[in-house]
């Protein structure tokens, strides 16, 4: 049973429990995030009193990060059994036991990684009168396309401002896996060669089709090498399945407005077409058509 709490849960409080039931954060990162929520957070003092309420009711625990910093080190946190009961319900299923244990030093910057990319997509979209829905976390989602079995590390749908919706999954490099590799069942080449496969069963025009966002934490070489494999596996396929970027430039711009994703192509994209660029596109083709 979910222990007794005496203060109020608001949504706002609901939406910082999704927010770290789809990845561990930090207080920074939730403070960032907490745009995208039905009240932001004014100043990350402020969350940071309110998730001592949350740890202190064993709602939320709270860990350290064994990675570099200007200042402190920092911590993140995670739901309790508790607080998963609280945002989905007594008798809601449970994750794996690792869902709430303290995750593997060795994970750590890949977690934050993946949080700092999670963070920066949900601002953005909110920005840019989008959506992030139907969000998967990582290892949540199975695909599988014989003999492959794929779990990606995030899974989520986009919806644009006119109803629209694309899909994504989330590959991160974090430069410990060989691209190539004949006995690695782990490689990047094996990855990309499943997607394909997988994205073999759907149309052209499926709405179930999706993206594969590869992002790299490492350099741009390593992102060319990915590419180089990409394209080989390709070469009898025209349609783009993976983009992606380094993980540096993917935050330091705007996706929905910067067209900082490649494909295996050399072209270049945002996250989604907005709607507002479609409108000046089609401004553009009804004034050259006049001038015809």
């Amino acid at each position: 049973m979910t222990k007794k709490i005496n203060f109020k849960i608001g949504q706002r409080d609901l939406d910082l429990f999704t927010s770290l039931d789809r990845c561990a954060m930090t207080a920074r990162q939730l403070c960032r995030l907490s745009e995208t929520f039905s009240t932001a957070f004014t100043d990350e003092d402020n969350l940071r009193r309110r998730l001592r309420t949350f740890v202190n009711a064993n709602i939320v625990k709270k860990f350290p990060y064994a990675i570099a910093s200007d200042g402190r080190t920092p911590s993140y946190y995670k739901l309790t059994r508790e607080g998963y009961r609280l945002l989905y319900g007594e008798n809601a299923a449970m994750p794996k036991r690792r869902y709430f244990e303290a995750i593997s030093p060795g994970h750590h910057h890949h977690t934050n990684s993946l949080a700092e990319l999670i963070v920066h997509l949900c601002v953005t979209a909110h920005q840019n009168d989008c959506r992030v829905l139907h969000f998967a976390r990582e290892n949540s989602v199975k695909l599988v396309a014989e003999p492959f079995t794929l779990y990606p590390d995030a899974a989520f749908v986009i919806e644009r401002s006119d109803g629209r919706r694309f899909s994504f999954v989330v590959e991160f490099d974090n430069g410990t896996e060989r691209v190539r590799s004949k006995q690695d069942v782990e490689s990047i080449e094996r990855k990309v060669r499943g997607y394909y496969a997988h994205q073999a069963r759907f149309s052209a025009h499926d709405p179930e089709r999706y993206l594969v966002l590869f992002i790299t934490t490492r350099s741009e070489q390593r992102l060319d090498y990915v590419f180089k494999t990409t394209e080989e596996i390709a070469a009898k396929n025209s349609r783009r399945v993976v983009v992606g970027c380094c993980l540096n430039q993917f935050l330091s711009a705007d996706p929905f407005e910067i067209p900082s994703l490649i494909d295996h192509r050399g072209l270049r994209r945002t996250v989604v077409p907005l709607v507002k660029e479609l409108i000046q596109l089609s401004t553009v083709q009804q004034l050259a058509s006049q001038a015809i």
